[in-house]
C-alpha cells in the first residue's frame, strides 16, 4: 500500500504526464471492453433457449439458391418428417413470409400496424421457451383460422398494454377479428432480434399444418430439437433417406432437402467471422496503447534516474525500486480502466439501441458481470505489461552511475534508447497492419455502394399500407388501393406514385416460372421472384424501360394477363430471341401460364451484393396473389414536409388505415449494407485511433531523443551547421524507425489479408493501392511526428543550450 500511495503522490506530480496515461489507456481498455460486450451477446452469450445445443436448424437446400423459397419446406413435409423421424424430439417451424400478410390492430388510439410471425403450435416447445405470462398455443387453435389466438412479445406487451397481466385471457382487434391474447414470451427471448433482426414482432399466431397451407408450397423455416445422442449430420442423413421415399410417393411436391445444422451456426455463423477479426482488432488496439504508455513509462524512469539513485544510496533495493515502477503502471491502468469501462457502457448501450444493424442479438449487448470481469483481467494485464519494460530498465540500469552524472539529464544509455525505437516500430507496424485492413474493407465497401441498384431511392418514401377490410374481389381490393393512390396524387409536391407487394432488396419469394415449349429435366425448372404492382410503380422508382411497354390501362382485370421481366429473365428464358410476345409458364403442368411479356425492364439486385436474380412483375388488376402494400411516393419537396401531409391524405381516404410505418428509400438502401457498415465502421475506427496512439508514441521517442541531445545540436549549429541539415538529421531518424515499422507491417498484412477475404466484395484481398496508400499514410503521420521536434531543435539557441 506505500507503494500505491507513493505512486499516486508521484503521478499527481505530473499531471500532463498522467492525464495523456490515463486517456491512452482509457480509449485501448474501453474500446476492448465495449467490443467484449458486443461479441459476447453475438457470438458466446448462450441463447435463450433450453439446451440450445440439441436445436437443429433445417432448410431445403435443394436449389441453390438463396431465395426463401428455395431454402424453405412445405407444410406437409414437416408433418412427414415429425411421423418418421426418430432423430428428433419435436420438430416446429415459423412461416418464412408472415411479413407478406396484413395486420392491423385496433386500439383506443386508432388503428396501428403491427408485426405478427405464423408459428406451429409446438414452436415455443421446441424452443424450449415458455411465456412469461399465460401459456402456449394448444392444439385446437392451430387447426384451421378459426380460432385466432395471440402471444404478446415482452417489449410490445410493455409498449402497447403498460405491463398489464390483465391482457392474458382478453381479446384485441386485429383485421375486424377478435383475437385472444393467451400469453407474453419472457423478455429474454425477442423473437426478432434472434430469427429477424433489424425487424419488430410485436406478436405470434399459430399455423395451421393442412391442406390449406401445404398448397401455399415452400413457407416453413424448420427447428427440431434432436434426441440425446442425435447430432445435425446423423439428423441431416436420416431426413435424406426419408426425403427419396416421400419424392417417389408425391412427385408432385416437386424437389425438397433437408440440409441441417445447429440453430447456433444457423444465428451465429455468418457473423462470427467479423466479429472475431474486429475483435483481434481491438485487441491489437490496446497492445499499441500498452506499447505506447510503456514507452512513456521507460521515458519517465529514464528522467527520474537521479531521483532513483539517491532511493537505491538510501538503502532501497532493486526489487523496491521495480516494484515501485509496477505500482505506478497498475495505478494508472486502474484509473484507465474506470475511465473506459464508463465509455465502453455508453457504447454499448447506444449501439444497442440502434436499428439500423441487421445483426442477431446485437440488442442483447452490453456491460454485463461476465464484461467487467474480462475488463479487470483486461486492466491487470495491461498494467503489467505497461509496467514491465521500465521495471526491467531500472533493475538493470546502473543506478550509482546517475549520481556522477554531469547535468539534470544525464545520458539515458543506449539500451533504454534501443528498447524504446524497438517499442515505436511495434506500434508502427500493428498499426499499419490495422490501417491497412480497414483500407480493403473500406475499399469493398466504396464497391458496394458503387453497385447499380436498378431504381433511384433519392427523394422517395414508401408506407407500408395494411387495410382492416375485406373484399370479396380482387377488382373491389384494387380499386380501394387505387382510391388512396388518387388522393395522394392530389398532394401538392408530389411527383408520382405507386404500389407493389414489397419493396427492392427485401423479401425474395420464388415462383416457377419456365418458357413457353422448352424442356427441362426433372426438379430443374427455371423459377423467378413475383413482384405485385400497379401501373405506376415501376415509373415511379425510375426502373428503366429495356424494350416494349410498362403497365398500363390495356392491363385492366378483364384483360389478357400481362408480364413485364426484369433484363436477366429476358435473357435466361429466351437467349438470342425477342422475349415481347413469349408466354411465361408456370411449371404446374397443364399448360398453365401467367401471361405475355410485354416489356423488359432493368435488374434490380435482390440484395445490394447479391447477383442479379431473375424477376416478373404482374399487374395487381389481374393477380390476387398479393396482402400488404407498400406504396412508394416521389417527390421533389423535402421529404419531411411529405410525410405528414401523405398521412393526412391516407387518413381522409380512409380513417381507419395506420399510415405510422413508413420509410425514405435511402434508408432501405442503407439497412442493405449495415452489416458491412458496422464492420467497416468500428475497423476503420479502432485504425485510425492505432494511428494516432503510433504517431504519438514516435513524437515522444523523437521529442525525447532531441532533449537528450540538445547539446549535441547546439554544438552542431554554433560550429556552422545549418538548421535545415539539423531538422533533415532528426525527421530522418523519425523516417527510418516509421520505414522499418511499415516494412514489417506490410509483411504481416500480406500474410493475414486472407483472412478478411470473405468480408470483401469486387477486391482483391492483395490489392495493390490499398496496400500502398495506407502504407504511405503511416509514413506520412511519421514525417509529421518526426518534423514537429525537428523544427522545435533547429530553433534552439545554441549559447542559451550550451550554457
Amino acid at each position: 500500500m506505500n507503494d500505491f500511495r507513493l505512486a499516486l503522490r508521484q503521478l499527481l506530480k505530473t499531471p500532463g504526464f498522467t492525464a495523456v496515461a490515463v486517456l491512452t489507456l482509457a480509449f485501448g481498455i474501453g474500446a476492448c471492453a465495449a467490443m467484449f460486450g458486443i461479441i459476447n451477446a453475438v457470438l458466446f452469450k448462450p441463447l435463450p433457449f433450453r439446451d440450445a445445443q440439441r436445436l437443429a436448424w433445417i432448410e431445403n437446400g435443394s436449389f441453390g439458391t438463396s431465395s426463401m423459397s428455395a431454402r424453405t419446406t412445405r407444410a406437409d413435409v414437416l408433418l412427414d418428417w415429425r411421423r418418421q423421424s426418430r432423430s428428433f424430439e419435436e420438430l416446429g417451424g415459423y412461416n418464412a413470409f408472415s411479413d407478406y400478410a396484413q395486420y392491423t390492430l385496433i386500439g383506443k388510439s386508432g388503428p396501428q400496424r403491427v408485426r405478427s410471425v405464423q408459428v406451429t403450435q409446438n414452436f415455443l416447445d421446441v424452443l424450449g421457451v415458455r411465456p412469461s405470462l399465460g401459456r402456449n398455443f394448444v392444439a385446437d387453435e392451430a387447426k384451421d383460422w378459426n380460432a385466432p389466438a395471440a402471444i404478446l412479445s415482452h417489449r410490445f406487451w410493455q409498449q402497447q398494454f403498460g405491463a398489464s397481466a390483465g391482457v392474458v385471457g382478453s381479446t384485441i382487434t386485429v383485421n375486424d377479428k377478435s383475437v385472444q391474447v393467451v400469453g407474453v414470451l419472457p423478455p429474454e427471448f425477442d423473437f426478432d432480434s434472434v430469427f429477424s433482426p433489424g425487424s419488430k414482432v410485436d406478436l405470434l399466431t399459430p399455423f395451421p399444418l393442412n391442406d390449406d397451407t401445404a398448397a401455399w408450397g415452400n413457407t416453413l423455416f424448420v427447428v427440431g430439437r434432436l434426441k440425446p445422442g442425435s447430432t445435425p449430420p446423423s439428423a441431416q442423413t436420416e431426413l435424406e433417406t426419408i426425403n427419396v421415399a416421400l419424392q417417389a410417393e408425391h412427385p408432385e411436391r416437386g424437389q425438397f432437402g433437408a440440409a441441417t445444422t445447429s440453430v447456433e451456426q444457423h444465428i451465429r455463423g455468418p457473423f462470427r467471422p467479423a466479429f472475431l477479426i474486429l475483435f483481434g482488432a481491438v485487441l491489437c488496439l490496446l497492445l499499441i496503447a500498452c506499447l505506447n504508455l510503456s514507452n512513456l513509462l521507460l521515458t519517465r524512469g529514464q528522467a527520474r534516474r537521479k531521483e532513483i539513485a539517491v532511493r537505491v544510496a538510501l538503502g532501497a533495493s532493486r526489487m523496491d525500486i521495480a516494484r515501485q515502477a509496477m505500482a505506478e503502471s497498475l495505478v494508472l491502468a486502474f484509473a484507465g480502466g474506470l475511465l473506459g469501462v464508463g465509455l465502453a457502457v455508453f457504447a454499448t448501450s447506444g449501439l444497442a439501441q440502434l436499428q439500423a444493424f441487421d445483426v442477431p442479438l446485437l440488442r442483447q449487448a452490453g456491460i454485463d458481470t461476465s464484461a467487467l470481469f474480462f475488463a479487470l483481467a483486461v486492466i491487470c494485464a495491461s498494467g503489467a505489461l505497461c509496467g514491465a519494460l521500465p521495471a526491467v530498465q531500472l533493475w538493470r540500469g546502473d543506478l550509482r552511475g546517475a549520481l556522477v552524472e554531469v547535468g539534470s539529464s544525464g545520458n539515458s544509455g543506449t539500451d533504454a534508447a534501443r528498447v524504446r525505437r524497438v517499442l515505436v516500430v511495434s506500434q508502427v507496424a500493428l498499426a499499419c497492419v490495422l490501417l491497412i485492413g480497414a483500407g480493403l474493407l473500406i475499399r469493398s465497401f466504396v464497391e458496394v455502394l458503387g453497385v447499380k441498384l436498378g431504381f433511384q431511392p433519392r427523394q422517395a418514401m414508401s408506407w407500408r399500407l395494411d387495410t382492416a377490410r375485406t373484399f370479396d374481389k380482387n377488382a373491389e381490393r384494387a380499386a380501394y388501393y387505387e382510391r388512396l393512390l388518387q388522393r395522394v396524387l392530389a398532394v401538392p409536391g408530389v411527383e408520382s406514385a405507386g404500389m407493389s407487394d414489397t419493396l427492392p432488396l427485401g423479401r425474395n419469394r420464388t415462383w416457377s416460372a419456365g418458357a413457353e415449349g422448352a424442356a427441362y429435366a426433372q426438379y430443374q425448372y427455371p423459377v423467378a421472384s413475383p413482384r405485385l404492382i400497379d401501373h405506376r410503380y415501376l415509373q415511379t422508382m425510375h426502373v428503366p424501360l429495356l424494350a416494349g411497354r410498362y403497365f398500363d390501362a390495356r392491363d385492366a382485370s378483364e384483360a389478357a394477363p400481362a408480364v413485364v421481366v426484369n433484363e436477366t429473365m429476358a435473357r435466361t428464358l429466351w437467349p438470342g430471341r425477342d422475349p415481347l410476345g413469349q408466354k411465361v409458364m408456370s411449371g404446374r403442368g397443364s399448360g398453365e401460364n401467367y401471361g405475355v411479356v410485354v416489356g423488359v425492364v432493368g435488374d434490380i439486385p435482390r440484395g445490394i451484393e447479391d447477383r442479379a436474380y431473375a424477376e416478373m412483375y404482374f399487374d395487381m388488376r389481374q393477380n390476387q396473389d398479393w396482402g400488404s402494400v407498400e406504396l412508394v411516393v416521389r417527390t421533389s419537396q423535402p421529404l419531411a414536409t411529405l410525410i405528414p401531409a401523405v398521412r393526412a391524405a391516407l387518413h381522409e381516404a380512409d380513417p381507419e388505415l395506420a399510415s405510422e410505418d413508413y420509410v425514405a428509400l435511402d434508408e432501405v438502401v442503407d439497412r442493405a449494407v449495415a452489416p458491412r457498415r458496422l464492420t467497416t465502421s468500428m475497423l476503420g475506427g479502432f485504425s485510425s485511433l492505432a494511428l494516432l496512439l503510433a504517431g504519438l508514441g514516435l513524437y515522444g521517442v523523437i521529442a525525447y531523443s532531441v532533449t537528450q541531445r540538445s547539446r549535441e545540436i547546439a554544438i552542431r549549429v554554433a560550429v556552422g551547421s545549418r538548421r535545415s541539415r539539423v531538422v533533415r538529421l532528426i525527421v530522418g531518424e523519425g523516417l527510418r524507425i516509421a520505414a522499418i515499422g511499415v516494412g514489417i507491417g506490410l509483411v504481416v498484412a500480406l500474410l493475414g489479408s486472407q483472412l478478411l477475404k470473405s468480408l470483401l466484395f469486387g477486391i482483391s484481398a492483395l490489392d495493390p493501392g490499398v496496400f500502398a496508400l495506407n502504407g504511405a499514410i503511416v509514413l506520412g503521420v511519421a514525417l509529421l511526428a518526426s518534423l514537429i521536434p525537428a523544427l522545435r531543435a533547429a530553433a534552439t539557441d545554441p549559447v542559451s543550450a550550451l550554457r
